[in-house]
């Protein structure tokens, strides 16, 4: 597989293109480049096949509204994923408690706001 082809790719299918990019680097944004050098950066064949992952993990593609492109991996097989930009809701219920009351309460709604019996 070529990087640079399938980056292309990956960039059209997310509704942008090669002009909406931020920046190429590290997904905590201390390594970066602009497109036009991350194109002879990306310029690589690697086996996006099973067996071991061969590009970085933490690499993405920053777009200008906030959205980007993450790499993810299983068993070795590699492909890049769309990351819309986050955009909170207009109102939000407060909240209180931030540590799990138990293995079955993972989540800030769940700990804050339990589900209640209901009687059928």
């Amino acid at each position: 597989m070529n990087l640079l082809d399938e980056t292309k790719g990956a960039i059209s299918r997310s509704g942008h293109s090669t002009d909406d990019v931020r920046f190429v680097g590290s997904r905590d944004g201390e390594l970066g480049i602009p497109w036009s050098q991350a194109e002879k950066v990306l310029d690589i064949d690697y086996d996006d096949g099973y067996g071991g992952q061969e590009i970085a993990a933490d690499l993405v593609v920053a777009f200008t509204d906030g959205g980007f492109l993450r790499r993810e991996e299983y068993d070795g097989s590699e492909w890049w994923e769309y990351e819309p930009p986050f955009r909170g809701p207009e109102t939000q219920k407060p909240f209180k408690l931030v540590k799990a009351l138990s293995y079955y309460t993972q989540l800030l709604v769940d700990i804050n706001y339990p589900m209640k019996a209901t009687e059928e």
